[in-house]
C-alpha cells in the first residue's frame, strides 16, 4: 500500500545497486557548484563534466585505497 508508506520508517530496499546512485549525486553537485563558480555559463558543461569526472576517479580511488587497507590489515 503507497499511502501506507513512511520513507525515514520503512526505507525503499536499494542496498543492491546504492553504488549507482552517487552518479547522480555527483553529477547534480559538479553542475550546480560550477553554475556558481564560473563567470561565463558556457565554460559551464565542460568545466562540470571534468568536475564530475575527477570526483568519480577520487571516490573510486578511496574505494580501492580503503580496500588495499583491509586486505594488508586483515591478512
Amino acid at each position: 500500500m503507497i499511502l501506507a508508506w513512511a520513507p525515514f520508517v520503512e526505507p525503499l530496499p536499494v542496498w543492491d545497486y546504492w553504488p549507482l546512485l552517487l552518479l547522480p549525486l555527483c553529477a547534480g553537485l559538479s553542475v550546480v557548484y560550477k553554475s556558481i563558480r564560473c563567470d561565463d555559463m558556457r565554460r559551464v558543461p565542460r568545466e562540470a563534466t571534468a568536475l564530475f569526472a575527477t570526483i568519480i576517479f577520487a571516490l573510486i580511488a578511496a574505494a580501492v585505497l580503503i580496500w588495499l587497507l583491509v586486505k594488508v590489515v586483515v591478512n
